[in-house]
């Protein structure tokens, strides 16, 4: 079952809340599957799509770290934290669950795209959707590839 959880600090910094979002992947969260950080409110959220919940043990530690957090499996599981950031983590997580906006920081199939790939091989290996603008022919993947949410799919905007 695929659950959404919400993560937010009050960010102001969109390079913070990036840096944050990888850091919880690479330590706590290293089972997620996508991980976006989305704008809220003025300030910057995270959201990790997980294949299951989160266990008491990671949400107490997120809490204990000050994040407001929710989960999101469908329904509403749980809003835990500070309540001035839950609701922030609650946006967060809905709007990844409904693909409507967010910047997917790590995706599924990020770590096979090094190096210049045409539109059809990231579409066909990675998660990634649809190549704006329409036409591009090939994307230099050595840095960061950052798509976001944008209508259901996740698009990847070249330079």
């Amino acid at each position: 079952m695929t659950t959404w959880l919400g993560l937010n600090a009050g960010h102001d910094d969109p390079a913070t809340a990036d840096s944050t979002a990888v850091s919880l992947y690479e330590t706590l969260l290293f089972h997620a599957q996508v991980v976006c950080v989305h704008l809220v409110e003025e300030r910057h959220a995270m959201s990790f799509r997980l294949t299951d919940e989160p266990s008491e043990n990671t949400v107490s530690t997120l809490i204990e770290r000050g994040y407001g957090v929710a989960v999101h499996n469908g329904r509403l599981q749980r809003l835990a934290g500070p309540e001035e950031l839950t609701r922030g983590a609650l946006r967060a997580a809905l709007a990844h669950r409904d693909r409507k906006e967010g910047r997917a920081l790590r995706f599924p199939g990020q770590r096979t795209l090094r190096g210049r790939y045409g539109v059809s091989d990231i579409i066909a290996f990675s998660a990634i959707e649809e190549v704006l603008p329409h036409g591009t022919k090939s994307v230099d993947a050595r840095g960061e590839l950052r798509p976001s949410f944008v209508n259901g799919r996740l698009v990847l905007h070249a330079s």
